[in-house]
């Protein structure tokens, strides 16, 4: 991977009031500026492995910016839940306190350069120390979370050029969505909410810059937020390119590497596959060396790995296990698309329905998992099996390569935001059936590159139609109309060429010129 360094290097901060591993955009912001030549700085809270491309995991990228990223990861005092019960609104304020010292605790740690600070919790993972970093010249932040993360970023741009504007680091604020609207349980007259609300309006025309998600969101942000129109640019989510469709040979690997997941997960599946497949064993280890999808042939004296033509289709669904995103829509959905298969296989027999089985892999994690993992148990599907895994995030794209189909249930709290999952499958070449909200349009557009659903009945019904389809053993996934909605998502835009078109030039005309550096030192010298 080259590096684009097309102007002078800068450092720029990327801060998350989050887990900096669940958060693919604010890294592949990271990764871009690293390819760009510039010296970035990732804040955020501890959590998930970072991507590999910033986690170390591909050699190529670690020699190339060596000594240009560091990572600090801080974990923020959270009050005890009963507190949360019996007093919430002094767990609020506990939680915005331990919020406040986590991350001006970390952005003190940035400010003397490695020098170790004087807190526990912060943890800093970097490949050199960053202090031959240059001066802080932007501040990057994700929004939401809005509070108290944009009025720290802001005073935090201040304190480092007190008496010079032009100097300061810029604050850019990629708006993801509109942070007032988390608080949808709230009434539109809960203080909570007007002081929300008010808080990102008063902050938004002191950032320098903005990026947005969607069109929508630029226009709503210009009008009612007053961000001036040169200081805003749409940067749609698009999948880097290592989102693309998996080859044979690594699905084969990556399903071996699930293998036990699968027998735990799908014993009956499993155990029919062992039947089938009985002398696909490797003489040496003994062990099975078929998966549900692919088995291994002797073609022409060589072992070749290919998928096999009984394999089940997949569908993959990701989700946060939140109360924003129904899960039970799926899955009534399931229950329906099951029977009906059930009804084609009774009436017309098995000829009536393409596939031999359907295998849902659901991933993520969140709060609502094991309520919804308990009501999976107790669903009685003959012909579909459920699952639910948490991969790494190297895995995580050789899975969504690997399906047929996707489904999205993200619902917008404003209306203007779009789901990166669903990028993520377009990027390997997966449609997708996602349930329909306000600018959804901007991505999916029905009948060309998915389907868009209000009801599960509906879901229903396009999964059915979507995977009822012959497979060949050449055929690596479903054809049919899957295949005319895989041919509209071929050649899309990836995030790298996207990110320099709209985001690089808003970044750095938020960074302070190196004219202005030298002239604040000039100034500092006469002073002093």
């Amino acid at each position: 991977m080259n590096s684009e360094q097309t102007v002078e290097s800068k450092h720029v901060l990327v801060i998350v009031l989050g887990d900096i591993g669940r958060s693919p955009r604010m890294q592949y912001h990271a990764l871009s500026l690293l390819e760009h030549g510039h010296c970035v700085s990732l804040i955020g809270y501890e959590g998930e492995d970072l991507i590999p491309q910033l986690n170390g995991g591909e050699q190529s990228i670690k020699e190339v910016h060596e000594g240009k990223l560091n990572v600090a990861r801080f974990s923020p005092y959270s009050p005890p839940q009963f507190v949360r019960r019996i007093a919430l609104p002094v767990y609020l304020i506990l939680r915005l306190m331990g919020l406040v010292y986590g991350l001006c605790s970390t952005l003190a740690y940035i400010n003397k350069r490695c020098r170790p600070v004087s807190t526990s919790a912060i943890s800093a993972k970097s490949c050199n120390s960053v202090s031959n970093f240059q001066q802080v010249g932007c501040i990057l932040v994700q929004n939401p979370p809005s509070i108290p993360l944009l009025l720290i970023s802001y005073i935090y741009s201040m304190l480092q050029a007190p008496f010079s504007q032009q100097s300061r680091p810029g604050l850019v604020i990629d708006w993801h969505n509109l942070g007032y609207t988390m608080f949808q349980n709230l009434s539109p007259r809960h203080p909570i909410k007007i002081f929300a609300k008010l808080y990102e309006k008063i902050m938004a025309p002191r950032a320098r810059g903005n990026l947005c998600v969607t069109n929508a969101m630029q226009e709503f942000l210009i009008t009612n937020f007053h961000i001036k129109r040169e200081l805003i640019s749409p940067l749609y989510d698009k999948p880097p390119e290592f989102f693309h469709p998996t080859s044979a040979v690594n699905m084969h690997e990556l399903m071996m590497r699930l293998q036990e997941e699968f027998v735990l997960q799908c014993p009956e599946l499993m155990r029919e596959m062992c039947e089938t497949t009985g002398k696909d064993v490797d003489e040496r280890t003994n062990a099975c060396t078929s998966t549900l999808f692919t088995k291994v042939e002797m073609i022409d004296g060589v072992k070749t790995v290919c998928a096999r033509i009984d394999r089940p289709a997949l569908v993959i669904s990701s989700t946060s296990w939140t109360p924003d995103e129904d899960f039970s829509i799926l899955l009534e959905a399931l229950e329906m698309f099951d029977a009906a298969i059930q009804n084609g296989a009774e009436s017309g027999g098995r000829k009536c329905w393409g596939n031999s089985h359907v295998v849902v892999v659901v991933t993520g994690k969140g709060p609502q998992k094991e309520m919804y993992e308990e009501k999976i148990k107790q669903m009685t599907l003959k012909y579909v099996t459920v699952m639910t895994l948490w991969l790494e995030a190297s895995d995580y794209p050789l899975l969504l390569g690997c399906a047929d189909l996707g489904v999205s249930l993200h619902t917008s709290t404003s209306g203007l935001d779009l789901p990166m999952k669903i990028l993520d499958m377009f990027g390997c070449e997966v449609p997708v059936c996602a349930i329909g909200f306000d600018c959804l349009g901007e991505l999916v557009q029905d009948g060309v590159n998915g389907c868009i659903f209000d009801t599960s009945d509906e879901l229903a019904r396009q999964m059915f139609q979507l995977l009822n389809v012959d497979r060949t053993r050449d055929d690596h996934r479903i054809q049919g109309e899957l295949s005319r909605y895989r041919n509209n998502i071929k050649g899309m835009i990836r995030w790298r060429e996207n990110w320099k078109v709209q985001a690089h030039k808003i970044v750095m005309s938020a960074c302070p010129s190196t004219a202005n550096f030298r002239n604040d030192k000039a100034s500092d010298k006469k002073i002093n």
